[in-house]
């Protein structure tokens, strides 16, 4: 089976308004499942508070999910120290695999916001 590589936009958000403490930071990508959340991907929050992240759709088919081509999508900043600084709320079934009604085109690039939880 080849690759079907994603891309997620993501927008991040705080409650209190101010992303300084994120701003450079790795930030991490997740898939929500019921046992163990899977690792997707890795980037840098920007000064606007975005980051891009790249990743192979298969990785989110684990022991307790299969066949998803719908992952539930959330963000977890850490502090140096490893503890999270930033949690994301869930953006629940994603889907890239929709097919465009004008082009006919997947739709393999998302745009989420992701508010802080």
């Amino acid at each position: 089976m080849q690759p079907t590589f994603v891309r997620v936009i993501a927008k991040l958000t705080s409650r209190a308004g101010n992303l300084d403490a994120i701003v450079g930071r790795a930030v991490r990508l997740y898939d929500a499942d019921p046992l163990s959340d899977d690792f997707l991907s890795s980037s840098t929050v920007e000064a606007d508070g975005t980051a891009a992240f790249l990743f192979d759709l298969s990785v989110c088919q684990s022991l307790d999910s299969l066949f998803e081509t719908k992952p539930d999508l959330f963000c977890v900043v850490a502090a140096d120290d490893g503890r999270s600084i930033y949690r994301s709320t869930i953006h629940a079934d994603t889907d890239f695999l929709s097919t465009d009604p004008a082009s006919g085109e997947q739709h393999r690039t998302i745009e989420v916001e992701f508010q802080e939880a």
